[in-house]
């Protein structure tokens, strides 16, 4: 296990959302007081507050400098996405604390003490407030986004994470332009299935937008005597470096995270929407339950452009011949001789295989577009939001 990198992601895991909490609502602080001093106070309230909070700097820039430090450590090279999303707005947030809120607070401070309520008083705390609504603003959408990036693994959310030194067993095609990767399974790692890892290549020198780092849903089950990673090959250069490596060759993983798995109600049918490469948390959850022989009802809705595109086709197939509880239901986008569905999943093709679509537990995964398209679907449909558990692949 490497000791100091976990120890340091655990800690990184904590402070940034803490921070950026203690400074969204430090700023709120000194806005409300702000806003009701002058609206229902007297000239002493406002005295008071503006004198106080010059002093509630030596909790806000700590906590601003703690957010952005830590944003930018947790990246770890990340550019895209909501990290990149999130990365560039923290160079905002610091201008507009630096250049604008606290200049104009120390004004402030000044011309309360002084007694001066001029003109110039009060422009100047029209340009803190309007200042202060945007920095609240934008820490808020912070956090929105900082609550998505980590939705996949919030249960897990405070827990260390144990990183494990493992090695590349072997390599094969599964799909046109998919690989699965066998990984060493180190000793004492285990997980859920449906479950993620974080993936580091010790030995890549060359980094891209997304950095070093990437997450993946282990594709095998728990008890499989390998861990596999499936992944679609693209021109990053993770990726190239990823699907080149030897076998033998190191690799860092961290985990497992994640909530993507199975619920506990064996009576009510989990019915999963994969398209493309958000099959790989799935494959993991129905080979688990042809293992162990469970007794519930498993369906498979998977989309892609052709069956030579279709991940573990043939897998899921034979699993869906030998396990009565598990159906597959294969639907190509664009293959005229398919002989099962065609086109994208609708709520049609679901009720035509299921019945009643309110009665499962939905679990999504895909590309972010298809995801969010077969929630809207769903929750037009009726299910309930607690029944829909879902994961974005963005693919990079």
């Amino acid at each position: 296990m490497g000791g100091q990198p976990l120890r340091e992601a655990a800690t990184l895991k904590i402070v940034h959302p803490v921070a950026g909490l203690i400074a969204t609502l430090t700023i709120a602080t000194f806005w409300l007081s702000t806003a009701l001093s002058e609206l229902v106070g007297s000239e002493a309230a406002v005295v008071a507050v503006k004198t106080a909070i010059p002093w509630g700097f030596f909790i806000l820039i700590p906590a601003l400098a703690a957010t952005g430090g830590s944003g930018f450590a947790w990246s770890k090279g990340q550019r895209r996405g909501l990290v990149g999303t999130k990365l560039k707005r923290m160079p905002f947030i610091a201008a507009n604390g630096i250049l604008v809120l606290i200049p104009a607070a120390l004004f402030l401070a000044s011309k309360a003490r002084a007694g001066e309520f001029d003109t110039m008083f009060y422009i100047v705390q029209a340009l803190e407030l309007i200042a202060g609504a945007t920095n609240i603003v934008l820490l808020g959408l912070e956090l929105r986004d900082g609550l998505k990036l980590t939705r996949w693994r919030r249960g897990s959310f405070l827990r260390r994470g144990a990183t494990y030194t493992t090695s590349l067993v072997t390599k094969e095609d599964v799909a046109r332009g998919t690989v699965a990767i066998h990984l060493k399974k180190p000793e004492g790692f285990a997980f859920k299935a449906g479950q993620a890892v974080y993936v580091t290549l010790p030995a890549l020198k060359e980094a891209d937008g997304k950095g070093r780092v990437r997450t993946f849903s282990i594709s095998s089950a728990p008890d499989d005597p390998d861990l596999v990673i499936a992944t679609r090959l693209t021109d990053s250069a993770f990726k190239r470096g990823f699907t080149s490596l030897p076998a033998g060759s190191a690799i860092e993983i961290e985990g497992p995270y994640g909530d993507l798995t199975l619920d506990d109600d064996a009576k009510r049918p989990a019915v999963f929407l994969a398209g493309g490469i958000g099959i790989t948390p799935f494959r993991s959850m129905i080979r688990d339950a042809a293992k162990r022989a469970r007794s519930r009802d498993l369906i498979l809705f998977y989309s892609n452009r052709s069956a030579g595109d279709t991940a573990f086709l043939s897998e899921l197939e034979q699993i869906a011949q030998q396990n009565p509880r598990f159906k597959l239901v294969a639907s190509m986008t664009d293959a005229a001789d398919w002989q099962g569905e065609h086109g994208f999943i609708t709520r049609e093709m679901i009720e035509r295989h299921i019945g009643d679509i309110a009665r499962p537990v939905f679990y999504l995964a895909g590309p972010p577009a298809m995801v969010a398209a077969m929630a809207d679907l769903l929750k037009d449909a009726g299910v309930r939001p607690e029944n829909i558990r879902a994961e974005e692949f963005a693919g990079y």
